[in-house]
């Protein structure tokens, strides 16, 4: 729904190319216990972000919250879908704070080529050492002065998070919705 009430689903996305319509993704494998895996699953995916558009009128920034998707994807991988701003805070929260946490945590030449051949089969990029470093810096749990209730990491015992990549959003114009955004 649009700030007015109006339904802005699926359809409203059918008018763009297939490039305008892609919207940041963290690819990754979950390994674990069956249960505790379920269980972040379904804690990934009640996780909200901030979200930064431009309103084409006013030419003012606007801020609202985006809820996080989680989907399966191919071979056995996930993806994660948020606002490109938040990558830094989405590692912290998912507790991956670290470039050897991924897949092959020893950076031998059979790792580093077999995290290479899935970063081209999904077509991601390698997460920067400065994402890393930036999410090191972010606290993991963070209480909300005045109220009874905080935020958290994705903390589920018995579950581990290896990263493959990302692909980054485009940004466009979409007059008939009156803002510059990102393409979620």
């Amino acid at each position: 729904m649009d700030d007015i009430g109006n339904d802005v689903g699926w359809y409203y996305y059918q008018d763009l190319s297939a490039a305008q319509r892609e919207i940041m993704h963290l690819y990754f494998y979950i390994r674990g216990i069956n249960q505790q895996v379920e269980l972040w699953k379904l804690f990934a995916q009640t996780q909200w972000w901030r979200w930064i558009r431009t309103n084409l009128k006013t030419k003012k920034i606007e801020e609202t919250l985006v809820q996080g998707a989680l989907r399966p994807s191919v071979f056995g991988a996930w993806e994660y879908i948020f606002p490109e701003e938040c990558l830094a805070e989405v590692l912290t929260s998912f507790k991956v704070v670290d470039a050897g946490s991924s897949i092959g945590a020893e950076p031998t030449r059979k790792n580093k080529a077999g995290l290479f051949v899935l970063r081209k089969l999904f077509g991601c990029k390698k997460i920067p050492k400065k994402i890393y470093e930036e999410a090191k810096k972010i606290q993991g749990s963070v209480m909300i002065n005045g109220y009874w209730r905080g935020i958290s990491q994705l903390n589920i015992p018995g579950v581990s998070i290896h990263i493959i990549g990302y692909k980054e959003d485009v940004r466009k114009k979409v007059e008939k919705w009156g803002y510059e955004q990102e393409m979620l």
